[in-house]
């Protein structure tokens, strides 16, 4: 397979005498001025209070290109949704990237069902990258006994009401592209300030494309998929973990979408979100375990709830009105600044999701508005507007008229979320099925 992902395009000319390169390659850099990549190391340092370490910079731009790129080759429709994605990465520790590469190529690929390649070369290093982390830090005042992710969802911010209700100290870390994000994201955590009794941090990085003279190294947005979002956002957690001597590492979502049983035929593997599959967190969890040479705990305590379960504990901890400045749209920011007074399209998944578990706990007067009520369409008039509604109404009637036998034959995928770890108990596929069963209610009532 051709390489068609090239960083560090600064050394292209090396590159193109030692490697087969495609044509129409995607290349990215990271440099700090002459790089399409916007990536500032430095700044998260200093937040810290520490440097990053060799192996925490390659993982954070790993992840950086890994997402990228993703978002730059566009999937093919039907059977050519994956791609053959063959990276050439510079990076410090070349031996310890090397040594992980296989368990790296599952880890993605578990995410963005694709055929992934990676050759790892040695970074050169010049003045402009040795100043990376050289900052002196700021944040004297290290609480934190745990990592966790922190978007602006629903789930995020309902897990960190969970966290901090449970005695833990998280560091929160919250990745924007823009303005907007990383105001929401401050606005919510004001929320937890207000609360005396909570000990915690918030870390917010940046981290996407910037413009370039030459337009050949210009990054093109062609695939809005974005299955690796996950990669990056749980490699600089990982990181910052690694650097404040940190185990345990948390993803808050809630159980119906980190399992990943598809709704339909048309959305089998990696066509619906694996960002908190268990099998992915595994995976990752081995990846960071074997760079770091040490353990590390990666949870999601949400794994078995529901999300009006969430909510629900949001309302019993008074942070019922902070529901309305949560974001769970697919589309967010991006997509729904078309709308007025709404944050969510209302017709994605995961908006169909929200709308009905804020429904099941009656905190329908907390949340957001819809730019489309699918609950009021009608389907045969505006059937691509109400199509992800009508494909949930169907499994959750199919959930709810079957036996566990019957849904695990119509849907192997409650077997495949933990049969890598070996025999599958009953119980455990019980408790899982239970998870959508409890689901089901909500929609069919809402529904019906």
């Amino acid at each position: 397979m051709k390489i068609n992902v090239v960083c560090d395009f600064l050394r292209l000319n090396e590159y193109q005498k030692r490697f087969d390169i495609a044509e129409k390659a995607v290349y990215l850099s990271s440099h700090p001025k002459l790089g399409n990549v916007l990536f500032s190391p430095q700044i998260i340092a200093r937040d810290l209070g520490c440097d990053f370490d060799p192996i925490s910079l390659d993982l954070c731009e790993i992840a950086a290109y890994v997402y990228l790129a993703d978002k730059s080759v566009a999937r093919g429709e039907f059977d050519r949704w994956a791609r053959k994605l063959s990276f050439l990465i510079p990076v410090r520790e070349p031996a310890k990237w090397n040594s992980v590469k296989g368990l790296l190529r599952n880890t993605i690929a578990t995410l963005t069902g694709d055929t992934l390649q990676f050759h790892f070369v040695k970074r050169k290093e010049d003045s402009e990258r040795n100043k990376e982390s050289r900052v002196p830090g700021r944040n004297k005042n290290k609480v934190a006994d745990c990592v966790s992710l922190f978007s602006g969802g629903l789930d995020s911010f309902a897990g960190a009401v969970f966290l901090l209700e449970q005695g833990r100290s998280p560091i929160f870390v919250s990745h924007y592209v823009n303005a907007v994000l990383k105001n929401l994201q401050s606005n919510l955590i004001r929320h937890l300030q207000a609360k005396p009794h909570y000990a915690f941090e918030h870390l917010q990085y940046r981290l996407t494309s910037k413009r370039v003279s030459d337009p050949a190294f210009a990054i093109k947005s062609r695939e809005s998929s974005h299955r690796a979002r996950s990669f990056l956002f749980m490699s600089f957690a990982a990181a910052i973990g690694a650097l404040r001597e940190l185990d345990d590492l948390y993803i808050c979502e809630n159980g119906v979408l980190a399992l990943n049983v598809p709704i339909s035929d048309a959305r089998k593997g990696s066509r619906s979100t694996r960002h908190a599959h268990p099998l992915y967190l595994d995976y990752f969890r081995e990846l960071i375990g074997k760079l770091y040479e040490r353990e590390f705990s990666v949870q999601n305590p949400f794994l078995f709830w529901t999300k009006s379960k969430e909510a629900a504990i949001l309302k019993e901890k008074g942070f019922s009105s902070a529901i309305r400045e949560t974001v769970s749209c697919w589309g967010y920011p991006n997509q729904t600044i078309r709308f007025k007074n709404s944050n969510h399209c209302g017709r994605c998944i995961p908006c169909v999701v929200r709308r009905i578990s804020v429904l099941a706990s009656g905190l329908q007067t907390c949340d957001d508005l819809y730019a489309v009520d699918v609950l009021t369409l009608d389907g045969s008039n505006h059937q691509n507007q109400s199509r992800n509604f009508s494909d949930l109404f169907y499994f959750c009637d199919f959930i709810k008229s079957h036996t566990n036998d019957q849904l695990i034959y119509r849907y192997p995928e409650f077997l495949m979320i933990e049969a890598h770890k070996g025999t599958v108990s009953g119980d455990k596929i019980a408790e899982i099925i239970s998870v959508y069963r409890q689901f089901a209610d909500e929609v069919l009532a809402v529904a019906r």
